[in-house]
């Protein structure tokens, strides 16, 4: 049983797997709920702003408490602002709930936290492992990228927490530079060195096996649109695109037009001031983004005997691209669906996720009962901190 705050279209859900059932489910976005809806319908969705849920409302005791907290303020394109910033402090009421939940006695052992690698920088990720460690849970990270299991290029941070009284040690391992990256990556070995005594002693360090890369490609996602997607550019159109690329990026798409059948991808940004699409050939798609505040959509180019076609790419190949399977649910309108992929997670990356972890450690711990109720001397430490950090957010206008 889990529970999946942030939910958007519930991704998550699929690829926890049939052996999970979601108890209960929230979004702030009436048009995720939509599409939520039309694909879990026997479990509706809380459509609300996360700080009006308390722990009363939701239903039953679950096993894991699901969290992919909103990642704007966190990423380049917010100027990483941290989280104590509007949108990305929606972390802390995701933390309170759960600290109310402890108060009933009803909180989920184990909890997974996903967000965009910008989490590790500056000390969002030490104050979010704070946080964990106030509530008495230890926890461990790994970095996923999409790219091993879709031809997709999207690295996310999963953190995986535990009530901090049940013995993991037979899913951990120690650290040393022979563990595969997908458990680490320099960036998060030197941020989790640089933690306090006290809170690295709250922290773990996953046993994953090695994946089975995948064999998808670009050419195995591309379709061809329907009534509610974009058409083709026209002729024009591809040569303003072509017009917007800098003699190296030109030089990508001429060489594919040398070749047989080629797919690429585009993204407009700005450069030095100016407009320019840069585009992607090595077989991954660049990562998908919610449209808006200046970010693009992307751009799928094909090329086959020397003609070059363009358009945006459409909603199924944005499913394809997030690992959801054909038979899932779109909303007609285009940038609703676009909308509900960008903000998405990986489907088979949360089920490796599930099926190598967290299926594993919740058939352990769903029965145990704690061995001791001690409390970690630093819990309270962190709790203060925790409480700061929350009020910092709450001046900042939240």
């Amino acid at each position: 049983m889990f529970y999946d705050f942030f939910a958007g279209a519930g991704l998550a859900g699929l690829g926890l797997g049939e052996r999970w059932n979601c108890l209960w489910a929230n979004d702030i976005d009436p048009r995720k709920g939509e599409v939520f809806n039309a694909n879990f319908g026997s479990t509706p969705i809380v459509v609300d702003d996360v700080g009006n849920v308390d722990a009363a409302s939701l239903p039953g005791t679950a096993d894991l408490a699901w969290a992919s907290f909103p990642c704007q303020d966190l990423s380049l394109a917010g100027w990483r602002r941290g989280m104590t910033a509007e949108r990305s402090g929606a972390f802390w009421e995701f933390w309170r709930i759960i600290r109310e939940l402890q108060d009933d006695g009803r909180a989920p052992k184990m909890l997974t936290i996903e967000n965009v690698a910008g989490l590790l920088y500056g000390d969002n990720f030490t104050g979010l492992c704070e946080a964990l460690a106030s509530l008495g849970y230890r926890f461990g990270a790994v970095m996923i990228d999409a790219r091993h299991f879709v031809p997709h290029s999207r690295l996310r941070i999963f953190i995986i927490a535990i009530e901090g009284r049940i013995d993991v040690s037979t899913f951990t391992c120690e650290q040393s530079d022979s563990v595969p990256a997908v458990r680490r990556t320099p960036k998060l070995v030197k941020t989790v060195e640089s933690f306090p005594p006290g809170l690295r002693k709250f922290w773990v360090w996953w046993n994953l096996p090695k994946r089975v890369e995948s064999n998808l490609t670009l050419a195995d996602v591309v379709t061809e649109p329907d009534e509610h997607d974009p058409s083709w550019f026209s002729d024009s159109e591809v040569e303003r695109l072509l017009s917007l690329m800098n003699s190296r990026n030109r030089q990508k798409v001429e060489a594919a037009a040398n070749g047989g059948m080629a797919v690429l991808t585009v993204y407009k940004r700005i450069r030095n001031g100016r407009q320019q699409a840069e585009v992607r050939n090595d077989g991954l798609s660049g990562c998908l983004r919610v449209p808006g505040g200046g970010s693009s959509r992307q751009t799928v180019i094909i090329v086959q005997k020397g003609k070059i076609k363009a358009r945006l790419m459409n909603r199924r190949e944005l499913a394809r691209l997030m690992g959801a399977p054909d038979s899932f649910k779109l909303p007609d309108n285009y940038n609703s669906a676009y909308r509900a992929m960008g903000d998405a997670v990986v489907v088979p990356a949360v089920r490796w996720l599930s099926d190598n972890l967290l299926t594993h450690i919740a058939e352990k711990i769903r029965n145990i009962i704690p061995s001791s109720d001690q409390t970690h001397q630093s819990q309270r430490l962190y709790l203060n901190r925790s409480l700061k950090r929350i009020e910092q957010w709450k001046q900042n206008g939240n």
